[in-house]
């Protein structure tokens, strides 16, 4: 196992101890890179040089954890992402799905905040139409033809017909996971999936994606802002990603945020300083500016008038 990972979940504080799934949690890791590189080349027309998104990562997700990954835009986030889908191939190293080299075996799923569809199509037919398209991608898939029960799961009972357009930020969230459960995934990777949602939004989010990972699914989380992360109860562990390399690595449960006051020793000795300076600067005489002449106004030429006809 990296050195990087931290095999304790956290429970959530409404969660009882003995129902916390850490103590049946297999040993097998549904990811794993190692020691993974990703090396992009810009789409800019007539650009030769390539850009090292991912430096040497190595990082392990087990079933039944809620990992958050954080960092500045520009850190790597997306493209871990796209390794740990299969969507894209890394340069050097290796990822694992379960024991295989295969990303089906572990069928994972990556999200956003809200569904790509047409906002003029309802809940259900947003969830067939997403049902289709992994019919055609995998025909050994078998999404279910009644959508009552994955409607429940995900806390969308009741709103079946309403229109794409007409749902909230979180209600929007709840249909791309509702989206992404058809596939029956050991593995869901969130691209920035509280976007749009206020502080009340994205703590039921949280919540949401907490409960998939209590019923065993490995839930990755990747967001920018860190201190939103760093106040969702749940998250075992925070993954901090920097220039392409993985920082150390903090458990969720044990950080604490520190206020940094100002310094009062700066202080006084700054009302020290300036209660020295009066007495001080009335030894010293300012000098004295030179006596200005006043301006001088242009002498106006004077015309003679012309005498005038009698």
């Amino acid at each position: 196992m990296s050195d990087h990972v931290t095999t304790a979940r956290a429970a959530s504080p409404t969660a009882s101890p003995a129902a916390s799934p850490a103590a049946s949690r297999p040993t097998a890791p549904v990811l794993e890179l190692l020691n993974v590189s990703r090396r992009w080349r810009p789409g800019i027309l007539g650009a030769s040089s390539e850009v090292d998104a991912l430096r040497g990562v190595t990082l392990q997700l087990f079933p039944h954890e809620f990992v958050a990954l954080t960092g500045p835009a520009g850190a790597g986030k997306t493209s871990l992402l796209a390794l740990a889908t299969g969507e894209a191939v890394p340069t050097s190293g290796a990822v694992r799905w379960g024991d295989r080299h295969d990303p089906s075996v572990a069928r994972p799923q990556r999200i956003g905040p809200r569904p790509w569809e047409y906002t003029f199509l309802s809940v259900r037919q947003a969830i067939a139409f997403h049902a289709d398209q992994l019919l055609l991608q995998d025909t050994r898939l078998h999404p279910p033809t009644r959508f009552l029960p994955l409607l429940r799961r995900v806390g969308l009972q009741g709103r079946s017909r309403q229109r794409l357009g007409e749902l909230s930020a979180l209600d929007a969230f709840r249909v791309v996971v509702a989206q992404a459960l058809l596939a029956r995934p050991a593995l869901l990777c969130c691209d920035e999936p509280f976007a749009f949602c206020g502080p009340q939004e994205r703590a039921q989010a949280a919540r949401l994606l907490w409960r998939l990972a209590g019923s065993g699914i490995a839930v990755l989380v990747a967001s920018r802002d860190a201190e939103a992360i760093a106040g969702i109860s749940g998250i075992d562990r925070i993954v901090r990603l920097r220039a392409g390399r993985i920082v150390p690595e903090t458990r969720a449960s044990v950080q604490r945020r520190v206020l940094r006051l100002p310094s009062l020793e700066g202080k006084t000795r700054r009302r020290a300083l300036g209660a020295s300076v009066p007495a001080v600067a009335s030894t010293i005489t300012p000098p004295v500016a030179p006596p200005v002449a006043p301006p001088v106004a242009p002498p106006v030429a004077r015309v003679a008038e012309e005498p005038r006809p009698i």
